[in-house]
C-alpha cells in the first residue's frame, strides 16, 4: 500500500497530556508531502488475539465461544486490555438485546494467534 494511500485511510491521534487528541487533518497532510522513501519502516503490524470465553444464557445454558480482537500494539498488559474490551462488549450487547443477555461471563483463555500486516511500499 502507498503511504499516501494510507494516510487516506487512517485516523490519527496525536499524543497529549491526559490522553490522545484528534489530529486526522494534521497527519494526513504530513504523510502526503513526504516521499515513501522517507519512512524507516515498511510495514505495519498488528497482533491478533482469540478470547475464549463462557457465559450463561438467558435460559442458564452454558456457553462456550470465541471472540477475536486487532489491538493496536503488543504489550505486557495485553491480557487486561483484552478483559476490558470483552467486558464493554457485553456490557453493550446486554443493553442491545435485553431478551438475550449473558451473564456470568467468565474468560478461559487469551491467546495471540497471529500478525496482521499491511504493506507499504517505499
Amino acid at each position: 500500500m502507498h503511504i499516501h494511500k494510507f494516510a487516506d485511510l487512517a485516523q490519527f491521534n496525536e499524543v497529549g497530556i491526559g490522553g490522545t487528541l484528534p489530529a486526522t487533518e494534521v497527519y494526513r497532510k504530513l504523510l502526503k508531502k513526504l516521499h515513501p522513501s522517507q519512512m524507516l519502516t515498511a510495514r505495519i503490524s498488528v497482533p491478533l488475539y482469540a478470547i475464549r470465553y463462557a457465559y450463561l444464557t438467558v435460559r442458564q445454558n452454558y456457553r462456550i465461544t470465541v471472540k477475536y480482537l486487532f489491538l493496536s500494539m503488543d504489550h505486557e498488559d495485553f491480557d487486561t486490555e483484552a478483559e476490558i474490551i470483552l467486558s464493554d462488549w457485553v456490557s453493550n450487547f446486554n443493553k442491545a438485546h435485553p431478551y438475550r443477555q449473558i451473564s456470568n461471563v467468565k474468560i478461559l483463555e487469551i491467546r495471540r494467534i497471529a500478525y496482521a500486516e499491511i504493506p507499504l511500499q517505499i
